[in-house]
C-alpha cells in the first residue's frame, strides 16, 4: 500500500510501504483521483493517503510522480498526468489510468485459450522410470496440505467470530429443548405420518443460529401445509434465535482480503510460485461455488483435509510463463519449454500399449521431464511418463503447464493459445431442431437442416444392432445398440457383471440388451423387491400394518424398520430386502456412470461432426431453438396426454441440454455462429405455404392449407433456417391467429428434397 505522499516542488514522491505487485501496478497503471476538500489521494483502489499543502490542485495542471521504496530508495517507476476536472463532483480531479498494452493476439482474430489434457503414469512398459516421488515432491505435497490447513482454519474461525452466542449454549437448546418436544410429539402421535424428523442442521458437531432459523422454516411450512407441531415450539425457537445477531464482518473481511491473506500464508511456509497457484485457485473456486449454488451457512465451506479425508491426498504444480506464452512447436525439441521437456515418441512394440501410433495425430507415448529450480539453486527433477492422445495445434503458444494428481490418477495439462478460424456469417443459415423423439432405430435427439443443398439429417441415438460395414451406418450416429458378449469381452468386465447379476440366464453368446433396456430392467427388478417385501410384511404383521405401506418407497421402509425394531420376522424380512436393495442400487449407480461417460463423449464427436458437416456446406451459421426444455417442463401436468409424460424418460436419457452445450463450444472452436430462436408455431407453419395448422402429437401431420405430408420434426428444422434468416416470417410466426403469406424470397423447398 501507500503511506504518504511528500512534494519538492517539481515532483510528488509516493512512499510505498511495500513493492508487491498489487501496489506497483496501482501506481503505474491505475487512475489517481486527488480530493480537493478531503484533501486526499487515491491511487487505483489503494486506501486514500493524506496530501500536502503545497501540491497545486488546478485543472489543465500537469503533475510528475515517483514512487519511493519502503526504505527511501527512489524506484524506477514514474509516471505524469494533466489533472481533470470531474463535473459531478466539484473538488474532485482525477488523472486516468495508463490503458494496457495491446495484444499480441487479439481476441477479434480468432484467439482463444484450449487445455490439453494428457493422460501421465509414474511408470509404465517401455519408460525407464523410477516410480517413485523424489523427496523434493514429497516435501512440495506436504507443504502444500499445510497451506490448504491452513487457509481453511482461518477460513472456520472467521466464521466462528461472526456468531454471537456460544457453540455450547445452541447444544444446550437443541438437547433440552427442542429434542425432547419433538420426541414427546411423536410418541402422542403413536403410528402416524405426522411425525417429525430430527433437525439434520442441529444435530451436527457445531450447530449455529442458521440451523436454528432453518428449524424455524420448517416449522412454518409443516402448519402452512395444515400439518402439526409442537404446541409453542415455534415461539421458543424463534425467542431463543431473536437473542442473538450475527455479525458477518470477519468473514466478509476474510474473503475481500483473501489474496492479501493467501499471500502471507505462503510466505510464512515458504512455497514456490507453482505450488501456490493451484491451491488458491481451488480455494477460491470453493468460495465462490457457495454463492452460485446458494448453499446453507454451514455447508460448502473449505474443509481441513486430514489423512482420511475424501481426495487428500490431491496435488498439483502450475507453472507460469509470465508472458505471451512460449511456442508450442518447442516441446518437440530438446530444449523443450520452461520447466517441461518430452522425450521422443516409444515403439508401441515396446510398451504393451493399444492403439499406439507414430504417424502425426495418433496416440503416442513419451517420457517427459519436469526441471525446477530448487531452493538452493539445485534443480529439482521429476521424470513420469504422457500419453498424448493428440497433437499439439501448429502456430499455437503454451501459457502454462499443470501436473495434477486427483482421484489417484496423474494427469498432465497445457493451457494454449491457439488461433481459431473467425466466424463469418453467410446469407444461409441452418436450422436444428432438438427433440428426444422415441424411433425405430432409437432416439431421434436433434434434425439438422442444410439450406445449400435442401438437406435434411437426424441425430440419433442408436439402439439397434450396428451394420457390420461402417460405410452402412447413418452419419450423425450415437451407437448405444446391443453387442456381442464375444467382441473381446469375459465375465470379468464390470459391465458383464451387471447384466449377469441382472438376468443369470443370459449365455456367453447372447446379445447383450440396449442401455435403455438395461436402465428398464433396473428398476423394474428394485420395483419387483419392493413389492414382494411389502406382500411379506403384510402377511407378518396382520392388523398392526400400517396403512401407508402400500405407498412407501425406500425411507418407508428404512422407517419400519426402525419402528418394528423388536419384531424378529419383520427385521428378517427387511434385512433381506435391504441387502438386494442395496445391490441393485450399486448396480445402477456403476452402470449409470459408465452410460453417462459413453453418451457424453459420442455427443461431442456429433457436435463436432455436424459442424464439419456445415463448414464443408460452406454454412457457418446455425439457427438453434430457444428454451426448448423449459417451455416443455411448463407444460407437463397430470391432465398431459400419456404420450407426453412417457417422453420424459427419453429426454432424460438422451440429455439433449447438455449436447447443445456441446455444440455451441464445437461451433466456437470451428467459427460457426450460432442464433437462437424462439418457438413461435414454427412447428406448426408449413414450410410450403405458410399455413399454421393446429397442434398435433402426431410425427407426420397433413397440411389443412396444401393437403401436403409433412414430418414434424422436418418441417421444425426448415422453419428455423427460413425464419432466422427471414425477419418478415419471423414476424409473421408471433401471430398465431393469421396465416402468414408466402414470401417471395424465401427459397422453395421441394418435398423430393426432405
Amino acid at each position: 500500500m501507500i503511506t504518504k505522499l511528500t512534494y519538492d516542488g517539481d515532483c510528488v514522491f509516493v512512499h510505498a510501504g511495500d513493492t508487491t505487485q498489487k501496489t506497483t501496478s496501482a501506481f503505474t497503471r491505475g487512475s489517481i483521483v486527488l480530493d480537493a476538500l478531503a484533501h486526499t489521494a487515491t491511487f487505483a483502489k489503494l486506501p486514500p493517503v493524506a496530501i500536502p499543502e503545497d501540491i497545486p490542485l488546478e485543472a489543465g495542471k500537469t503533475l510528475n510522480f515517483q514512487l519511493v521504496a519502503p526504505d527511501g530508495e527512489l524506484r524506477s517507476q514514474k509516471r505524469s498526468g494533466e489533472l481533470v476536472a470531474n463535473e459531478k463532483q466539484p473538488g474532485v480531479l482525477h488523472i486516468g489510468g495508463t490503458a494496457q498494452s495491446p495484444r499480441l493476439f487479439p481476441a477479434e482474430e480468432g484467439w482463444g485459450n484450449a487445455v490439453y489434457k494428457y493422460r501421465a503414469y509414474f511408470g509404465h512398459p517401455g519408460l525407464n522410470l523410477d516410480e517413485q516421488i523424489p523427496e523434493w515432491l514429497q516435501n512440495s505435497i506436504k507443504r502444500q496440505k499445510e497451506y490448504w490447513n491452513h487457509l481453511a482454519w482461518l477460513c472456520r474461525e472467521a466464521r466462528r467470530k461472526c456468531s454471537p452466542t456460544a457453540t455450547e449454549e445452541v447444544i444446550k437448546f437443541v438437547q433440552e429443548t427442542i429434542l425432547p418436544e419433538i420426541d414427546a410429539f411423536n410418541d402422542s402421535l403413536g403410528v402416524s405420518k405426522q411425525k417429525m424428523k430430527h433437525p439434520a442442521k442441529l444435530k451436527i458437531e457445531e450447530p449455529g443460529v442458521d440451523g436454528l432459523w432453518k428449524f424455524a422454516g420448517e416449522l412454518r411450512g409443516r402448519i402452512e401445509k395444515g400439518r402439526q407441531v409442537p404446541d409453542g415450539l415455534l415461539d421458543k425457537v424463534v425467542a431463543f434465535a431473536e437473542q442473538f445477531k450475527p455479525d458477518y464482518t470477519p468473514l466478509n473481511e476474510f474473503i475481500k482480503n483473501f489474496q492479501e491473506i493467501a499471500e502471507k500464508e505462503a510466505a510464512a511456509l515458504n512455497l514456490r510460485r507453482f505450488e501456490i497457484r493451484p491451491l488458491m485457485a481451488a480455494f477460491k473456486a470453493a468460495l465462490n461455488r457457495r454463492k452460485t449454488t446458494k448453499m446453507a451457512w454451514s455447508e460448502g465451506w473449505p474443509m481441513i483435509k486430514y489423512h482420511d479425508s475424501p481426495r487428500s491426498g490431491d496435488w498439483g504444480l502450475h507453472y507460469y510463463f509470465n508472458k505471451a506464452g512460449v511456442s508450442s512447436s518447442l516441446l518437440e525439441t530438446e530444449e523443450g519449454v520452461p520447466g517441461l521437456t518430452f522425450g521422443p515418441p516409444l515403439n508401441p512394440a515396446d510398451t504393451n500399449h493399444k492403439n499406439l501410433a507414430f504417424e502425426h495425430g495418433g496416440k503416442t507415448l513419451r517420457e517427459a521431464e519436469i526441471s525446477i529450480l530448487g531452493d538452493n539453486k539445485e534443480r529439482w527433477v521429476f521424470r513420469f511418463g504422457v500419453l498424448q492422445s493428440r497433437s499439439l495445434p501448429p502456430n499455437s503458444h503454451i501459457k502454462e503447464w499443470q501436473l495434477l494428481f486427483k482421484d489417484g490418477a496423474l494427469w498432465l495439462c497445457l493451457i494454449l493459445e491457439l488461433q481459431r478460424p473467425v466466424p463469418e456469417p453467410t446469407a444461409l443459415a441452418a436450422g436444428l431442431d432438438v427433440g428426444w423423439r422415441r424411433t425405430e432405430e432409437g432416439i431421434r435427439f436433434g434434425t439438422l437442416y442444410e439450406p445449400s443443398s435442401w438437406t435434411v439429417r437426424e441425430l440419433i441415438i442408436d439402439l439397434q444392432q450396428s451394420p457390420r460395414d461402417h460405410k452402412d451406418r447413418v452419419p450423425f450416429r450415437i451407437d448405444m445398440g446391443p453387442a456381442k458378449w464375444n467382441r473381446g469381452r469375459d465375465r470379468t468386465c464390470k459391465q458383464n457383471r451387471i447384466l449377469l447379476a441382472l438376468f443369470p440366464e443370459w449365455q456367453k453368446h447372447g446379445i447383450i440388451p440396449n442401455p435403455l433396456e438395461v436402465r428398464v430392467a433396473l428398476q423394474t427388478r428394485r420395483d419387483y423387491l419392493n413389492n414382494r417385501t411389502k406382500i411379506l410384511l403384510c402377511k407378518q404383521l396382520g392388523e398392526a400394518t400400517p396403512g401407508w405401506l402400500d405407498r412407501a418407497g425406500r425411507k418407508g421402509l428404512l422407517a419400519l424398520k426402525e419402528q418394528f425394531k423388536d419384531n424378529p420376522g419383520t427385521q428378517e424380512i427387511l434385512n433381506e430386502w435391504e441387502k438386494n436393495d442395496d445391490q441393485i442400487g450399486t448396480l445402477s449407480a456403476a452402470y449409470n456412470a459408465r452410460l453417462t461417460a459413453h453418451l457424453e463423449y459420442d455427443q461431442m464427436q456429433v457436435a463436432l461432426d455436424v459442424c464439419g458437416y456445415l463448414r464443408e456446406k460452406g454454412i457457418t451459421r446455425l439457427i438453434v431453438e430457444t428454451n426448448f426444455l423449459a417451455k416443455v417442463a411448463q407444460k407437463h401436468d397430470n391432465e398431459d396426454p400419456v404420450s407426453l409424460k412417457r417422453s420424459q424418460k427419453y429426454r432424460q436419457f438422451a440429455a439433449v441440454g447438455k449436447f447443445v452445450q456441446f455444440l455451441k463450444d464445437a461451433c466456437s472452436k470451428c467459427g460457426i455462429l450460432v442464433d437462437t430462436h424462439i418457438n413461435v408455431n414454427i412447428t406448426r407453419i408449413c414450410q410450403y405455404c405458410n399455413h399454421l395448422n393446429p397442434a398435433t402429437e402426431k410425427e407426420v401431420f397433413q397440411c389443412e392449407g396444401c393437403h401436403r405430408l409433412i414430418k414434424q420434426d422436418h418441417n421444425t428444422a426448415v422453419n428455423l433456417s427460413r425464419f432466422g434468416t427471414n425477419v418478415k416470417l419471423a414476424e409473421m410466426a408471433l401471430n398465431a391467429g393469421r396465416e402468414p403469406q408466402e414470401d417471395s424470397e424465401t427459397p422453395e423447398v421441394r418435398a423430393e428434397d426432405i
